[in-house]
């Protein structure tokens, strides 16, 4: 079974809506998603945003199932901040883990797609929110990676320790020169604990209504980058399947 680690509920949304014959069930403190997609059995896990504890959500997912006897390959799946000013909103990159003989498979499985994907060779994975063009300039030049996301380290490190090929599909969701809203992000997400907090959330943003523009904006583009990742990965996983 093909697993796809996505971090948070809505960035996995368009992938448990294509799944067929759907059913749900619990690792350690993910929820997880199994059911047909694009032709094959694919489970989908949301890990959490951010570390530590989206590598406690991996890390339980893949004692799991690989004690289980699973050797299919595993993908991190979910939206990216461009670090290179060359990646603009809804392109695709992609990075392979590094186990013997998995490279072949997973570049198949890329080639196969019908949307252009640019394969990098590294990813900043940043403990807090890079949200400014100063910020992801300082990034760039420190870390040189084209990307900068906050799960892709543990998720790598993990899937070499369970032997699982493994690769990480990133769109991207923001421009270089753009503001990424952390902060909003940071009322509806609490990343000492890995819990969505939905009330937080709302009382802020009803004694701030001036935030909700700004949402507005950074979140009007996002559905479409979603569809175009789970399109990727749709024609990956019908590779990756055979």
């Amino acid at each position: 079974m093909l697993t796809i680690f996505v971090p948070s509920a809505y960035e996995a949304a368009d992938f448990i809506k294509s799944l067929s014959k759907k059913r749900s069930g619990r690792v350690g403190l993910a929820r997880y998603y199994e059911g047909n997609f694009a032709g094959v059995e694919t489970r989908v896990v949301i890990c959490g945003m951010g570390q530590p504890h989206s590598a406690l959500r991996i890390e339980a997912a893949l004692e799991k199932f690989s004690a289980a006897g699973e050797t299919a390959p595993v993908l991190l799946a979910g939206t990216g901040g461009g670090l290179d000013p060359s990646l603009k909103r809804e392109d695709i990159v992609y990075l392979l883990g590094d186990i013997a003989g998995a490279e072949p498979a997973i570049l198949e499985a890329a080639a196969a797609t019908k949307i252009p994907a640019r394969k990098i060779f590294s990813v900043f994975t940043s403990e807090i929110v890079v949200d400014t063009p100063a910020a992801k300039l300082v990034a760039l030049e420190k870390f040189g990676a084209p990307i900068v996301d906050m799960e892709t380290g543990p998720f790598l490190e993990l899937t070499k320790k369970y032997n699982r090929t493994a690769a990480v599909i990133r769109v991207i969701s923001d421009d270089f020169d753009e503001i990424f809203p952390g902060d909003l992000l940071g009322y509806g997400y609490d990343f000492s604990t890995g819990k969505d907090t939905p009330f937080r959330f709302v009382w802020h943003m009803a004694r701030h209504p001036g935030d909700i523009l700004r949402l507005r904006k950074f979140l009007a583009p996002l559905p479409a980058c979603r569809a175009r990742l789970t399109e990727f990965v749709r024609h990956a996983a019908q590779t990756l399947g055979k």
